[in-house]
């Protein structure tokens, strides 16, 4: 199925994955790969009562469907972190909500 929204993927998103905590160190972060992807700043006020989310950066990324993007992993674009919290999938490809990794808990 031809993804109608891919004239508008301009954004290359690292995605990584986190090692276990120990006491020694935090977990490390992995690179598992790359997506390109559209990136847009999300607000929605509703949705953040829902999940709980109160930090104020926050993005939407919508993308061809990949095992890359889960709930749990990272994902670095610029010189930021931000924690992947949901992740859905849709005929056509899929989204995934993002949260800054400075405002995780």
């Amino acid at each position: 199925m031809i993804n109608p929204f891919e004239r508008f993927y301009d954004t290359e998103i690292e995605v990584y994955e986190v090692g276990e905590n120990t006491y020694e160190k935090k977990g490390e972060k992995t690179l598992l790969g790359s997506v390109v992807c559209d990136i847009q700043p999300y607000e929605n006020e509703l949705e953040n009562r829902i999940y709980g989310l109160t930090e104020n950066k926050k993005y939407k990324v919508f993308c061809d469907k990949t095992d890359l993007i889960k709930i749990g992993r990272y994902a670095k674009f610029g010189d930021e972190f931000f924690e992947i919290i949901k992740a859905e999938c849709w005929n056509f490809g899929m989204t995934a909500m993002m949260r800054s990794e400075k405002n995780a808990d």
